[in-house]
């Protein structure tokens, strides 16, 4: 009897183990550029608490729906505290969500304090335009974009850090790669913000910032 040797999962084969990948890049990511010494932190659209999951103790969950993790029900467009209370405020892939971004950016900026760090993640706009939108995605981002509507608010510092060759899109030469293949190249091989599926971003609020 002849044994049938089965082949290692592809993206194609596995679709679903990609955001299990793409989750742990961002935590890791995250963990290097986010100051989790900070006293007061806010995740914005926290959904199950990214903030927590990375170590920070001080975080306040803020979510539209309800969830073990949200600490306050509120809109990322609006949000319900004073000026500069937070030491840290972060939205994970929340941006291109929104009705009115530029004045989801205004309020977290407003309510950073001077010195605090702001970060955000968010698909490639460059990149989804190539292989396709999400439907539930409202806006498109570039790295360039961001980093100009941050300096314009203040946020100095911008770092860029990208998440991932695309690997979704049906187009992709890459779907066909087997998963440990894959894992060795995007976590140990640096990839240019053009080919990037996602993008974080990180800055510091500098003191005379509104």
């Amino acid at each position: 009897m002849h044994r049938t040797e089965k082949s290692e999962p592809s993206v194609v084969s596995d679709p679903g183990g990609f955001y299990p990948l793409f989750h742990g890049r961002r935590l890791e990511i995250a963990r290097g550029l986010l100051n989790t010494h900070r006293a007061l932190a806010l995740d914005v659209g926290c959904g199950t608490g990214f903030l927590s999951s990375i170590g920070l103790t001080n975080a306040v969950g803020m979510d539209i729906r309800s969830s073990r993790a949200v600490t306050v029900r509120a809109s990322a467009e609006n949000l319900p505290f004073r000026d500069q209370v937070f030491d840290l405020v972060f939205a994970g892939e929340v941006l291109e969500h929104l009705n009115a971004p530029a004045q989801a950016l205004d309020e977290w900026v407003r309510v950073l304090r001077a010195g605090g760090m702001l970060g955000l993640s968010t698909p490639n706009g460059r990149l989804v335009k190539l292989e396709g939108n999400h439907p539930e995605h409202k806006h498109l981002f570039t790295a360039g974009d961001l980093q100009i509507s941050l300096a314009r608010r203040g946020i100095n510092h911008v770092k860029v850090k990208s998440i991932f060759i695309g690997l979704v899109s049906g187009r992709s030469l890459f779907r066909f790669l087997p998963w440990r293949t894959l894992k060795l190249f995007l976590l140990h091989f640096p990839v240019p913000s053009a080919m990037s599926y996602d993008l974080f971003l990180s800055g510091m609020k500098v003191p005379d910032a509104s």
